[in-house]
């Protein structure tokens, strides 16, 4: 029996194959794809774009695959995730 990834299992993938290291709030495409992967628009619910991409997001935080920055965006911070070096 296979384990089903967890969505920063998705996100982490989804970077490695695009060759990327970081994911933030205005990378819909990635985040959108990741929704995808993880079953997001199988499950009922409210699918507007923005609750999907806190949904993603607040996953990346939870995680220890990836650390949380920030970066200015239009004069305010937006959140960051970036893949964690191994040591």
């Amino acid at each position: 029996m296979t384990m089903k990834k967890t969505i920063a299992e998705h996100m982490y993938n989804i970077l490695i194959e695009s060759g990327r290291d970081s994911v933030w709030y205005g990378d819909l495409d990635e985040i959108h794809e990741c929704a995808n992967r993880s079953g997001m628009y199988d499950k009922p619910g409210d699918h507007h774009p923005l609750k999907i991409n806190n949904r993603v997001l607040s996953a990346l935080d939870k995680s220890h695959l990836f650390r949380k920055g920030y970066i200015k965006h239009v004069g305010r911070p937006a959140r960051n995730y970036t893949i964690k070096k191994s040591e």
